[in-house]
């Protein structure tokens, strides 16, 4: 008798092993990727950019733009759609943490009010992505040829002859009349 009701006792355990390798190996690893994307949308807007005073006139300058909102469409782009590389997932979620954590350390232990963004904006290359910018804009090249203008301007870029990036030459883009909402705060 022992024998055999230790035989259905190892039975039982098969279905809890299956539903635990489920587990481990499928329901983990969605559930993982569903808090880490959740946490990076969450953290990826204005309402959660402007959470540090600092950025308020950043805000404003965007909400003024057409990038933020200003257009006949309502098109909307987030902070991160500019201010994060989007070459690859790594890449965007390292600059992410790198940005964020830096950004902390300013807000907290730094002097944010004294920083001088009219200075900063001449290196906006550092902090503005063209891998953002044409995740967007995707048939810009196609759509240069309709213009002359745009094609002399644009040409250059897209054969890759010039070291310049979409911020070197759209000196503004993002945040309209950044100097006056800069003077007001």
């Amino acid at each position: 008798m022992t024998i055999g009701s230790t035989k259905l006792k190892k039975r039982q355990f098969i279905p809890l092993i299956i539903l635990g390798g489920f587990i481990a190996f499928v329901a983990l690893p969605f559930i993982s990727w569903l808090v880490t994307d959740e946490g990076i949308t969450a953290t990826s807007d204005a309402q959660f950019c402007v959470n540090c005073h600092s950025m308020e006139p950043f805000e404003k300058a965007h909400n003024a733009d057409v990038h933020g909102g200003n257009n006949a469409h309502g098109v909307r782009a987030t902070c991160a759609q500019c201010h994060l590389p989007h070459d690859s997932s790594y890449n965007y979620i390292i600059t992410k943490a790198q940005t964020g954590i830096h950004d902390i350390w300013v807000e907290r232990f730094g002097d944010p009010e004294n920083i001088d963004w009219q200075a900063k904006r001449s290196h906006r290359e550092e902090f503005v992505y063209d891998s953002g910018c044409m995740t967007c804009h995707t048939n810009l090249e196609k759509a240069t040829m309709a213009s002359n203008k745009a094609l002399i301007a644009h040409k250059p870029y897209f054969l890759g002859t010039i070291e310049d990036q979409c911020v070197t030459c759209h000196e503004h883009v993002g945040h309209a009349d950044l100097s006056t909402y800069l003077s007001q705060d």
